[in-house]
């Protein structure tokens, strides 16, 4: 992937304008769970009605604030996710029609068309989506923990009790499922191929009755396909429902242990609905680790591909 951000490095400005957009959002984000706390501790059960008009005025606009620079983060890393796959396909391109003819004797029309098409798309949706999300999970996790440390650091070490087994088996999914995206692109290569060459050889493949055999050969190559494609559900299906469950496990944990401590008067109800929502910006990240790999490794297999060009 180091070879891909030269190509990131070009649309610095845009860059820039989604950071901006994305720490505004998660700054507004932040601010909202300790309002809800305002709203409960203070109106609710203090009756500071003064306070009222003031806190609800703040939550609105901080919503509407925090919609907007969603809007600037999404629509302009999508942005730079097309100007990069425009940059990319044209430079790969234009680097095949100045290989020698010896190459495209060695090298199939199929797995040419894969490269330009299924992989740079792969590419495209890591750094359109998938890394500014990655920068975003980081963002909430670290804020998130520091606020929550700051709220009740009993309640916080619990919350992030089940974090480094997930980490352990992000790591684990990432390296698996990387493998199988390979072989995946390997095999979508060869499909590729297999189809070029039975359209632009119809009339051969006619003339010696050989469809048949041509249309075993392809439901074969589907076949193999489909079992790849069955052994990444597999390796996904083992690793990302513990995730899922560790996610969930610590939030009931928090809420349990929490209630508890609003019982015996160690904090405030507004307190554990202010934890509540900062344990979201924790557990979502963790919940979509999983998801977050498959993205990333999908880019990693394909710009591996694209470098031996």
């Amino acid at each position: 992937m180091k070879e891909i951000l030269k190509y990131v490095f070009n649309q610095k400005k845009y860059i820039i304008i989604a950071s901006i957009g994305m720490i505004g959002g998660v700054a507004a984000e932040l601010i909202l769970p300790y309002l809800n706390k305002i709203v409960i501790d203070n109106i609710i059960i203090n009756k500071q009605k003064e306070l009222l008009f003031i806190t609800l005025t703040a939550i609105f606009f901080i919503t509407i604030f925090r919609a907007l620079m969603g809007y600037v983060q999404e629509f302009t890393f999508d942005y730079v996710g097309s100007k990069i796959n425009k940059e990319l396909k044209y430079d790969v391109f234009k680097h095949i029609q100045k290989l020698p003819f010896k190459y495209f004797d060695k090298t199939n029309t199929g797995e040419l068309m894969s490269r330009l098409g299924e992989d740079i798309d792969n590419i495209w949706m890591a750094f359109g989506f998938g890394i500014g999300l990655a920068i975003e999970f980081s963002l909430y996790f670290i804020l998130g923990s520091t606020v929550l440390f700051y709220l009740n650091w009993k309640l916080a070490l619990i919350s992030l009790i089940s974090a480094p087994f997930i980490a352990y088996l992000a790591t684990k999914l990432e390296k698996e499922i990387g493998k199988a995206f390979d072989k995946i692109s390997d095999q979508a290569a060869v499909i590729n191929t297999t189809a070029q060459e039975n359209i632009s050889g119809v009339r051969l493949v006619k003339a010696f009755a050989r469809e048949k055999h041509e249309i075993l050969k392809f439901l074969k190559l589907n076949n193999e396909n489909y079992n790849l494609n069955i052994m990444k559900s597999r390796i996904w299906g083992k690793y990302f429902p513990t995730i899922e469950f560790l996610g969930n496990a610590a939030l009931i944990l928090v809420i349990t242990i929490g209630g508890i401590f609003v019982i015996n008067e160690n904090i405030s109800i507004g307190t554990l609905v202010a934890f509540n929502g900062y344990m979201w910006m924790i557990v979502w990240p963790m919940r979509l680790i999983g998801w977050l790999s498959n993205i990333l490794s999908q880019a990693n297999a394909s710009a591996k591909k694209l470098k031996r060009y």
